[in-house]
């Protein structure tokens, strides 16, 4: 990002727990953001300190986040993680969110073009729900295509995540 740019983009960090904590449980508190999360904001409760730091260490999914301040809120974060009990030729982008005032702002854009830039020339998946044509939008702009799969949602069975696909 340039030096005009409102945000920093950066990797977490094992000392960031607690702001990596309050950021999902906005997300999972979010009432438009809430179908693209299959955990409740009741279960994130229950995570203990230490799944906390090491989900901020990134040693299994990698966490970006979006910084406007040192002392502000996050504005926004992305997830990707290698399948690891897959071949490496693909990454899976999860837990995508910003926070309502950060929306239409680029945010979410430079958020995924960090997630993509760390995937490297492998292929990107993420899924997006039945019910959330906006981030279906937002992805197809990205270069995001159905790729033919779906998943029940475990929430609601009735519904569905359509699977999609950037190709490097």
């Amino acid at each position: 990002m340039d030096s005009s740019d409102p945000y920093t983009i950066r990797r977490t960090r094992r000392e960031d727990w607690a702001r990596l904590r309050e950021l999902r449980l906005a997300a999972l508190r979010d009432p438009l953001a809430g179908v693209a999360f299959y955990q409740t904001h009741e279960a994130a409760l229950e995570i203990p300190r230490e799944e906390w730091e090491r989900r901020a260490a990134g040693t299994r999914t990698v966490t970006f986040i979006g910084e406007t301040g040192e002392h502000r809120p996050w504005a926004g974060m992305v997830s990707v993680y290698a399948e690891p009990d897959r071949a490496a030729d693909h990454v899976v982008v999860v837990g995508v969110y910003v926070r309502p005032e950060h929306r239409g702002t680029g945010m979410a854009a430079a958020l995924m073009e960090e997630a993509i830039a760390w995937a490297g020339d492998r292929e990107i998946r993420l899924r997006v729900h039945e019910n959330n044509p906006r981030a279906a939008r937002f992805y197809a702009s990205l270069g995001f295509l159905p790729n033919g799969r779906s998943h029940v949602d475990p929430r609601a069975p009735g519904t569905r995540a359509l699977e999609l696909t950037l190709s490097r």
